[in-house]
């Protein structure tokens, strides 16, 4: 299955992949922010794996891996 970064998040806030993904881009790299400011984990949690999984990947780039 193919993700798409317009594909819904977290259908409790509304939240895209492209929004969480934005905001990590912009610097917000603190989970409880980016919940705080989207409204995305912060409902039922069926959002978190993948919510969490946005800023791992984010933490391997940084560290320069893939």
């Amino acid at each position: 299955m193919s993700l798409d970064q317009d594909d819904v998040l977290c259908f409790c806030s509304g939240t895209t992949r492209r929004q969480v993904e934005q905001l990590i881009a912009d610097g917000v790299t603190d989970p409880e922010r980016v919940s705080r400011v989207t409204g995305a984990a912060s409902g039922c949690g069926g959002c978190e794996y993948e919510f969490e999984q946005l800023f791992k990947a984010e933490a391997r780039r940084a560290a320069g891996g893939a």
